[in-house]
């Protein structure tokens, strides 16, 4: 199967929230091999987000401060374990 593919098998399913039945139904491929498909698409998504999305201040040095001490976003400025 196609990176092309396995990308559009994973987009499909997230962007109308399609089970499995109905991927297989679309793509006619195994409930495995669908379930094979988005694994390796979320995994690959997860290392990018180690190595490319990320910010480049971890510090948050460089936000404004009244965005930095509103409690509303203080949830987005901890720094946290990503675990995929």
């Amino acid at each position: 199967m196609s990176v092309i593919e396995k990308m559009a098998i994973f987009l499909y399913t997230i962007t109308l929230g399609a089970s499995n039945r109905e991927i297989q139904e679309q793509f006619q491929h195994s409930g495995e091999t669908i379930n094979r498909c988005i694994k390796e698409i979320l995994t690959t998504i997860c290392l990018f987000v180690v190595d490319v999305i990320k910010p480049e201040d971890l510090n948050f040095t460089n936000t404004q401060q009244e965005i930095a001490m509103n409690p509303k976003y203080m949830s987005h400025f901890k720094v946290r374990q990503i675990v995929c």
